[in-house]
């Protein structure tokens, strides 16, 4: 428990964004809580969390491990935070409870859990580092994605920043709203709908599918290519049998 708990704090720092070293000089660590959850008997972990980073790693173990690091201007208890279980799902809240309160609280996640769980997290704002999961959801607000190394399908529905991922053995799904998007060395099928940003996509044994509002487009080595949409920006296209582009 403590080399995954070692190994997604490093991942974490690399992680930070720009917007959530802002957030570190604007409140304080108020308090450090950790939650821990049996989850033999589980295969699903669901997240609601707000302002934070959020870093979950898979390795073989049989439990749900939380590391909560409360951030505010002043302490107090005006906020969510809670691990529980309904029949075989966990599900970890982590949040303000209250959109008009006028107590924020920012909450920085680093979770460890089974490698073979399935993942359902929507997050507010904060970078995302995922590794080791199966199937995996994510519906985000803003804040930077690193997803590696899913044994599953990836499906990002995300508002605002980029988008990194690699090692996917199901078929992905992006809808994205602004920010680039690299992913790499994907088992299955690729369906990218972007508004803005750059898209590069390598080694995908599957087909390639992007419709795009604006920013260039490069894939590299892919079964198939087909471009539903595009506003602006270079294509450029490699590796790709010429008969279905």
């Amino acid at each position: 428990m403590i080399n995954a708990f070692t190994r997604v704090t490093l991942i974490g720092a690399a992680l930070l964004s720009v917007q959530a070293l802002a957030w570190n000089n604007e409140m304080t660590l108020q308090d450090t809580k950790q939650l821990t959850l049996d989850a033999q008997s589980l295969s699903v972990l669901n997240v609601e969390a707000g302002a934070g980073f959020l870093n979950i790693v898979g390795s073989d173990t049989d439990s749900i491990t939380v590391k909560a690091e409360v951030y505010q201007d002043k302490a107090h208890d005006n906020y969510c935070l809670a691990l529980d279980k309904s029949g075989s799902s966990a599900k970890l809240t982590a949040n303000n409870c209250d959109s008009n309160n006028d107590q924020p609280t920012r909450i920085d996640l680093t979770v460890s859990i089974p490698r073979t769980f399935t993942l359902d997290i929507t997050d507010g704002s904060g970078a995302i580092s995922i590794e080791n999961t199966a199937d995996t959801i994510i519906h985000d607000g803003s804040g930077e994605i690193q997803v590696r190394n899913i044994a599953g399908v990836l499906d990002i529905e995300d508002g605002s920043g980029a988008i990194e991922a690699r090692n996917i053995t199901g078929n992905v799904k992006i809808n994205d709203g602004s920010g680039s998007i690299d992913l790499a060395d994907t088992q299955a099928d690729v369906i990218i709908h972007d508004g803005s940003g750059s898209i590069d996509v390598q080694n995908i044994v599957g087909n390639v599918t992007v419709s795009d509002g604006s920013g260039g487009i490069y894939v590299n080595k892919a079964a198939s290519f087909t471009l539903l949409a595009d506003g602006s920006g270079n294509v450029t296209i490699k590796n790709v049998p010429e008969q279905n582009q």
